[in-house]
């Protein structure tokens, strides 16, 4: 009931949260920091989908993904939830799960900018 295993060695977080072409020393930098996660959230998160989604108001939202997140959240679910709220998922291309992490986090970066002028925020 722990999340700890699936975050043990640099090639597993490589794995779940990173591309194949985020430098060796960035994904061992984060391993070590990495730490455990509530197993119940995961679990609802990915599986049990407690969020009775017919009930969330619609507000303007930005929804982006990462084409390299298979393991969390691949692109499915994020075109799904962009569906659930009314409009089209974004997929960083070559980004693995913590895109604001990943090489090119700049991109979506700018791209949060761009949105959030757009609406004067």
């Amino acid at each position: 009931m722990r999340l700890a295993p699936l975050v043990a060695t640099p090639e597993l977080v490589r794995d779940v949260f990173f591309s194949a072409s985020t430098p060796d020393d960035h994904v061992n930098c984060c391993q070590q920091r990495v730490r455990d996660e509530s197993y119940r959230a995961f679990l609802d998160m990915l599986a049990l989908d407690l969020v009775r989604t017919k009930r969330v108001n619609r507000v303007p939202m930005l929804v982006l993904g990462a084409e390299n997140d298979t393991v969390l959240f691949p692109q499915r679910q994020i075109r799904r939830t962009a569906a659930i709220y009314g409009t089209e998922a974004e997929i960083f291309p070559v980004m693995g799960h913590d895109m604001m992490l990943e090489p090119g986090w700049q991109a979506v970066a700018e791209r949060i900018d761009r949105w959030l002028a757009a609406r004067g925020l």
